[in-house]
């Protein structure tokens, strides 16, 4: 009898453990009730998402019974208490833990992270601090953050919106793309109340895999873009200076021996004594070959050409990025794409800047192009700054929020479409003359809102009572008029008066519109019409007075400005070698009157080629004159035999 009830005694313990064990695989603790445990509620958390995202982006390759989440969308998840025996499901409203414990790029690459790793990632060791993890980050960040002893965040069932950041140091920070599309990452997740609990006798934990997709181009990633990109630029000038230079020395050694000194000791001599000039000499002739190069690629009308078709290109990824499928899928490569397209913007004002200096910002449209620019230089500083973590504590943090206003950063990117206006000579008439009308039309412009407020004002007084949705306060009232100026709705407005017993109020609208919309509305088109009329008879008046005169004019300019740059090219060559024979003469044998032979016929050498490059410039301007003489003859002969 003693055998068979401790034999009973020792199997209800066994049964007793292997259900604790059970129970604890599940997610419940050993004090839970038996049966109950915690769970994800996968279809709760996507309704209210979606809910809370106004819209849902599942992956392009969803996993079997895996939910899957966009980056840039908050993360609400919710989280139930099941009970296996009863059959009930009561949500999970108590204090616990949210810890990312595993991750990878594939469900097979998927690891747990040691317990440095899971610290790193999720803890904060400042309660200071901006209140962010490497991975994520509350959504709705309160006052004050309640933190586990080891620096866990704790979040409850009423405050759980998550955001992912994914920071550089974080396991899923600089994601690459696959395929061109969107980087992905598998999240492991433990949700876990056992050092939070409000019933100490019963701790829940849990863990599930969660799948992200649409991760950013990170803003490092994207310097490396701008950095490749202005390495091929720089290779690409630096063949072409590479080629020059080398052509300058071809020649430099060609003058040298075709005026070699007579006396093998003294050419030594200035050999060895020359070194320091002959660098000179070629660094100088370098700096001026980049200047001319500079100055040719800038005044090239296929420079022009080219940012026009980075101007198109770059608005089409613009329109790309408007359509929120795109932006889903293809957002990371986007991004690559117009960090690279900024390095052309930089690199056009860079060479403009060199080239014209401070007549660089006298004219309008560089001006605007400039300031395109720099704000667009200005988000990408922004966004490299933030993944950097140089707004740490909280004050910077706050600043840097004051400064995202701007959110500005990336709205200024729209601002690139108007450098098309730069290339295009109808628009830019358009819309000077749309600014030079604003000019004429400000005391229009002042009248109106004068005679708005005098009509804000009696509307107030008289209309208040009969129709207080339109006309209860100021600011309704102010509203109502600007929307009644559109002629929007003004007979309902009128309806609702006269049913409240103030029909006279069709006089007084009557006179507003005839006031502000036929007379001062009109007056201000008429404005535009006559400002434009204006600037079509001066733009006509322009090409009239344009002759082969001033086409021969801006022809022998153009030249001019490069012949002065050759020029100076030849005096500084002269300059230097005259540097060097002085050098020589120091401890040469040759007497004083042989050096001032040598330096008139080095003077004459020079003043020959100068002479044969204004020959050369002249005989060119000749050919283009007969060739606008005969082409102008060749029209007047066809209008002739056509009339």
């Amino acid at each position: 009898m003693n055998v068979t009830l401790l034999v009973l005694i020792f199997s209800v313990v066994a049964m007793m453990v292997t259900c604790d064990l059970q129970l604890s695989e599940r997610g419940a603790g050993p004090g839970c009730p038996l049966g109950q445990r915690l769970a994800f509620d996968i279809n709760t958390t996507l309704e209210e998402s979606k809910r809370l995202n106004n819209e849902y982006f599942d992956c392009l390759n969803p996993e079997p019974g895996m939910p899957c989440f966009y980056y840039s969308h908050v993360f609400l998840p919710f989280f139930v208490t099941e009970d296996t025996v009863i059959g009930e499901n009561d949500r999970f409203l108590d204090s616990y833990t949210f810890k990312v414990v595993g991750g990878g790029r594939t469900t097979g690459s998927v690891r747990n992270y040691s317990e440095e790793e899971v610290l790193k990632f999720n803890s904060l060791s400042d309660s200071e601090s901006s209140q962010q993890t490497l991975v994520w980050t509350y959504d709705d960040v309160p006052e004050s953050v309640l933190l586990t002893k080891e620096g866990f965040i704790v979040m409850s069932g009423a405050s759980n919106r998550v955001r992912w950041l994914c920071q550089r140091n974080s396991p899923c920070g600089d994601l690459t793309p696959v395929n061109l599309l969107d980087p992905d990452f598998f999240f492991v997740i433990e949700v876990s109340n056992k050092e939070t609990a409000r019933n100490p006798f019963c701790e829940h934990s849990l863990r599930f895999e969660l799948h992200v997709h649409g991760f950013p181009l990170d803003p490092v990633r994207g310097l490396f873009f701008m950095q490749m990109t202005m390495t091929v630029i720089q290779t690409i000038l630096l063949c072409y200076i590479g080629h020059t230079c080398w052509r300058l020395r071809q020649k430099t050694v060609y003058i040298k021996k075709r005026d070699s000194l007579d006396e093998q000791e003294g050419s030594k001599q200035f050999k060895a004594g020359d070194a320091m000039v002959k660098v000179g000499s070629t660094l100088r002739s370098c700096f001026l070959q980049l200047y001319c190069i500079i100055y040719r690629i800038v005044q090239n009308p296929m420079l022009d050409h080219f940012i026009m078709l980075v101007v198109l290109f770059d608005t089409s990824t613009l329109m790309a990025q408007t359509f929120q499928g795109v932006t889903v899928r293809t957002g990371w490569c986007l991004s690559a794409v117009d960090s690279c397209l900024l390095v052309f913007y930089v690199t056009e004002a860079v060479f403009k800047i060199l080239v014209q200096g401070r007549t660089y910002f006298r004219n309008p449209w560089n001006d605007l192009d400039f300031f395109i620019v720099f704000m667009s230089l200005l988000e990408f500083t922004l966004s490299l700054v933030q993944s950097a973590g140089g707004f740490g504590s909280r004050h910077a943090s706050t600043l840097f929020r004051v400064l995202k206003t701007l959110k500005g950063a990336r709205v200024f990117r729209a601002l690139r479409l108007l450098k098309a206006i730069r290339f295009f000579k109808g628009l830019q008439a358009i819309l000077l003359t749309c600014l030079e009308s604003f000019r004429s039309m400000s005391s229009i412009i002042v009248l109106m809102f004068l005679f708005l407020f005098i009509f804000t004002v009696i509307f107030r007084e008289m209309f208040n009572e009969s129709d207080p949705e339109h006309f209860g306060n100021i600011f309704r009232t102010i509203f109502t008029l600007f929307q009644i100026l559109t002629l929007d709705d003004w007979s309902l407005i009128y309806m609702t008066s006269r049913d409240n017993g103030a029909p006279h109020i069709i006089y007084f609208l009557s006179l507003y519109i005839l006031v502000e919309l036929f007379t001062f509305l009109n007056l201000f088109i008429a404005v535009l019409v006559d400002n434009f009329q204006l600037s079509i008879r001066k733009r006509k008046l322009c090409k009239s007075q344009k002759s082969p005169d001033v086409k021969e004019g801006e022809t022998q300019s153009s030249e001019k400005a490069v012949e002065d740059l050759e020029m100076s090219q030849a005096e500084i060559e002269e300059e230097l070698h005259k540097e060097a024979l002085r050098h020589a003469s120091s401890g040469s044998k040759h007497s004083k009157r042989k050096i001032e032979l040598i330096c008139r016929h080095l003077q004459l050498l020079a003043a020959m080629d100068q002479h044969m490059q204004k020959y050369r410039s002249q005989a060119c301007l000749l050919d283009n004159l007969v060739e606008t003489f005969f082409t102008d003859r060749d029209e007047e002969t066809r209008s002739d035999v056509v009339e």
